[in-house]
């Protein structure tokens, strides 16, 4: 099975996101989830740099292991949407 590449620089190559319903709730009591559309990311999903490391962005908090660039923005694959890194972090507010 090909793992689903998600490209930062290009959203236009995106491929279809895993769109699968269920929170991804993480031990924090955080969720991952674009701010646009609200599309959670699984651990599987990866998204490439400019120099064409893919990794899931979220695991570094948008710092690339291949080159070390900080992304402050990045792009949902469901709704094509730049948003800043940072709002990608919801706390969740259910008890």
């Amino acid at each position: 099975m090909t793992p689903l590449l998600l490209l930062k620089g290009e959203p236009d190559r995106l491929g279809p996101p895993d769109t699968r319903e269920g929170s991804r709730e993480r031990s924090d009591g955080t969720r991952i989830r674009c701010p646009a559309c609200a599309w959670e990311p699984g651990p599987h999903d990866r998204w490439m740099c400019h120099c064409l490391h893919a990794w899931n962005t979220f695991e570094t908090r948008g710092v690339c292991p291949g080159c070390g660039h900080q992304w402050l923005h990045t792009a949902c694959p469901r709704c094509k949407t730049w948003s800043l890194h940072e709002d990608w972090y919801v706390k969740d507010a259910s008890p």
